[in-house]
């Protein structure tokens, strides 16, 4: 049996799944060590620009501990954020075979790695990043100079998908030491709920004043500039679609922004806000086709969940999901920032009805290779060969 310690910044909604089925196994023993309490309790998210807390459960079916973080500002969104002096010492206690790390984005990753380094753990590096985005000339020579010897240390690296693997290869981490895990959602919760939440749709969408045989684009992100929002909006507004609606899911600073640009463009936007878990699946039912536009995405989780519910896909190329997730047999991409081109492939997911029912289709046939026990495995198959060859 291998024992695997997994550092994380904090409990998330998209991982617990994940960790009750790596806890569920026999032949794996896990502890998760968080570094931050948020989404347990009530914390404000500047993302989405409210206070928030989860409405499905983040902590239930496998061993966890939170370390104290001693950050004066705890988060996420800067690097003293996590700061938690303890961490190390707490694992160690738990005698892993194997450290899993999710980033490396916070002072307490670096730590972890290096004390683990120093005691011949093997450490498993997991993260989003991608070669997609063209960075500033010092901070692409800073990544250039810090990660190689960084992650040459590794015992190997877990691949979210495609692009991911890329990333690892490209700093140094050895073909043979990078292994797929994929970036998964747990698509039994969506599906099981997709019969049932087609009533809680309908009345969404009576709620918001939709027609019951009107077209719906809808989007599930947070309101920020990143997202591609305002692109979408002008998008969906250039042509004249009576019968035809854009939803937006979730809250932001650019709301009011945005709702200007809609109002001025007179079209028909409907701005629902944040939706907590449990009715995810309905916000995503109550759509005809799902738009990700973003201008920068590491990977976009909101995808695995619209196919979940059938839904075809547009995405912008710049979504981390595209290679893995989308391509002309279950949506449209288009080149990120272009609204022209947004506007054609809007234009022909809304214009043809059998074109939508079939890569609804195939989102479904997609997805399903792209699931929770696929990412579990690929932890365990990772921490198998790191801790054989330590």
């Amino acid at each position: 049996m291998v024992r695997i310690a997994i550092l994380a910044t904090h409990p998330i909604q998209y991982q617990a799944p994940l960790y009750r089925a790596l806890a569920a196994r026999d032949d794996v023993a896990i502890k998760l060590f968080f570094c931050w309490d948020f989404g347990v309790k009530e914390t404000r998210d500047p993302g989405f620009g409210k206070t928030i807390r989860w409405d499905v459960p983040l902590l239930e079916g496998y061993d966890h501990e939170f370390v104290p973080n001693v950050s004066k500002r705890p988060g996420t969104d800067h690097f003293f954020g996590l700061v938690n002096p303890g961490a190390f010492a707490r694992m160690s206690t738990f005698r892993p075979d194997v450290i899993i790390v999710h980033g490396y984005a916070h002072a307490t990753e670096h730590d972890v790695m290096v004390r683990a380094h120093r005691k011949g753990i093997p450490v498993l590096l997991r993260g989003e990043s991608n070669l997609l985005a063209e960075r500033p000339a010092h901070i692409a020579l800073a990544k250039r100079l810090a990660l190689p010897p960084i992650f040459r240390r590794l015992g190997g690296a877990l691949a979210i998908g495609t692009l991911s693997a890329q990333y690892f290869e490209h700093y140094g981490v050895p073909k043979e030491r990078v292994f797929l895990a994929p970036y998964s959602v747990d698509n039994s919760f969506f599906q099981s709920q997709a019969d049932t939440v087609r009533e809680e749709a309908r009345a969404f969408r009576k709620e918001l004043g939709i027609p019951e045989n009107d077209l719906v684009v809808n989007y599930a992100a947070k309101l920020i500039p990143v997202k591609g929002c305002a692109d979408l909006i002008r998008a969906f507004a250039a042509r004249p679609r009576p019968n035809a609606h854009l939803v937006l899911v979730g809250d932001g600073p650019l709301r009011g922004e945005l709702e200007s640009l809609a109002k001025s463009l007179s079209a028909r936007v409907h701005f629902v806000g944040f939706v907590n878990q449990k009715r995810m699946p309905a916000a995503y039912a109550l759509g005809d086709v799902f738009a990700l536009p973003s201008r920068f995405e590491p990977w976009g989780l909101a995808v695995n969940e619209a196919m979940n519910l059938g839904l075809p896909i547009i995405a912008s190329d710049q979504v981390g999901a595209v290679p893995d997730l989308v391509g002309p047999d279950n949506g449209w991409v288009f080149p990120a920032g272009s609204v022209a081109a947004l506007t054609r492939v809007l234009d022909e997911a809304l214009a043809h009805h059998d074109a939508r029912v079939s890569r609804g289709k195939a989102s479904l046939r997609r997805i399903a290779a792209w699931d929770i026990p696929q990412t579990a495995e690929g932890f365990v198959r990772a921490a198998r060969a790191a801790s054989s060859r330590s």
